[in-house]
């Protein structure tokens, strides 16, 4: 009974999130991939992009096709993203030998940690754009793993390992990088134990045939903010960076850390040798660091905050698995009894609700912003089928950071809007 309270609780802040996420509408680039989708058709659209702009050639693929559906599936994509990440979780977390209930409560406790912990939430959940870069990729990944510990030993099930990793690294390059490298680490390991190699092939494969398609890509030139950084500098700043990243969970979220180290702890079976304790952490301190190379080498800049949710997840990941290898130990000491284990599960408890709770009022702002959009989005369009070409329209509070339009007419997010209702022009009033 106390595990299904706590998967129930478990689950309030994650409802909270969908709550918030179906009053999510287009923001900012949104815009640009409807607009162009809107005037090339679907095909030239992704042509376009992939040669012009994005060599992010399965995420141009997939926003053009959520954008044939049009705004009305924006708000349903932050709950089904969820919904569909504790499927592939609680998958995953199956295949190493746990019943259904504490897989559940393992992948609610990891897609909580991983999302409540994120540096930029509304751009990496809420914002459509954003949640097919870089909540999409962590998504396959979770799958991923479940999906290679099953180890169906077929044709068609290694052509699926390699086709995740095509698919999920052509969705962002912060993600494909350290994904590529996890993935041969994973690959040396299981060359050494014999163990699951014909998966890791294959999911390499498609992790290498990725990274040339966006390599080859004519728009990867523009992407790339003049010549790279220097190799150093760059890995220097990257390790930096993971260093600093690991801090802020430590020092900010010290019980969502708790939550991952004890829940796992609590839940977990079995023994981890500690070979594959060393293992695991070397392969995390490898791979951390490749997670924020791409945009300081390549782009001579910060990652953007919305990305820092795919360190975020190994981090919250790693966390977890040291909770599993705590977890025999307290048992052998004696700490692990059947009352203690009630009574930390139900104090654990009051951590997801009480970030159900404090996120809430997110609710009530979100609402407020989309009914100030929906009037604004009817006006503009019944100016549109009115004939009007050049609109002034009334200013908008900033969604997830970033402006409906400005008062520049030439600006590019401006430019997008326009076409994307079929103007010439738009601006907002001067205030």
């Amino acid at each position: 009974m106390i595990d299904r309270l706590f998967c129930a609780a478990m689950a309030l802040p994650l409802a909270v999130y969908g709550l918030v996420g179906a009053f999510s509408r287009y923001t900012a680039d949104d815009f640009c991939w409807a607009g162009v989708l809107r005037t090339e058709g679907f095909v030239q659209a992704n042509v376009h992009w992939y040669a012009i702009y994005s060599p992010r050639y399965a995420f141009t693929f997939l926003v053009n096709l959520t954008e044939l559906v049009g705004p009305a599936v924006v708000p349903f994509l932050p709950a089904s993203a969820i919904l569909v990440w504790l499927v592939a979780l609680t998958f995953t977390f199956a295949q190493f030998r746990l019943n259904l209930l504490p897989a559940c409560v393992l992948a609610e406790v990891f897609a909580l940690g991983t999302l409540q912990t994120a540096p930029d939430l509304p751009q990496s959940l809420y914002w459509q754009t954003g949640l097919l870069t870089y909540l999409l990729p962590l998504i396959l990944a979770s799958f991923l793993v479940g999906w290679i510990r099953q180890g169906t030993q077929s044709w068609w099930a290694l052509l699926v390992s390699g086709l995740v990793t095509f698919v999920a690294g052509g969705l962002s390059e912060t993600y494909l990088i350290p994904q590529n490298v996890a993935v041969t680490l994973a690959l040396l390991a299981a060359l050494r134990f014999k163990s699951r190699r014909g998966h890791l092939l294959a999911a390499f494969a498609g992790g290498v045939l990725a990274l040339l398609v966006i390599v080859i890509a004519p728009a990867t030139a523009s992407r790339v903010n003049g010549t790279p950084a220097d190799l150093w500098l760059a890995l220097s700043a990257s390790v930096a960076t993971g260093w600093f990243q690991a801090l802020r969970l430590v020092r900010f979220f010290p019980l969502t850390l708790l939550l991952g180290l004890a829940v796992s702890a609590l839940v977990g079976r079995g023994h981890i040798p500690r070979q594959w304790l060393i293992i695991v952490t070397a392969a995390v301190l490898i791979t951390l660091p490749f997670c924020y190379f791409p945009s300081f080498y390549a782009q001579n800049g910060n990652p953007p905050m919305r990305s820092l949710i795919v360190p975020g997840a190994i981090l919250i990941g790693y966390c977890m698995f040291l909770g599993f290898a705590l977890g025999p130990r307290l048992a052998v000491a004696g700490w692990m009894t059947p009352g203690r284990r009630s009574v930390a599960l139900m104090g654990l408890a009051l951590v997801p609700i009480g970030i159900a709770v404090v996120t809430v009022p997110e609710i009530v702002s979100a609402a407020q912003y989309a009914a100030i959009f929906d009037a604004e989005d009817q006006q503009i369009r019944a100016s549109a089928n009115a004939g009007a070409s050049d609109l002034t329209v009334p200013v908008l509070p900033q969604n997830f950071g970033e402006n409906f339009v400005s008062a520049d007419r030439q600006d590019w997010f401006n430019q997008c809007v326009a076409r994307y209702y079929g103007l010439q022009s738009i601006a907002a009033a001067p205030t």
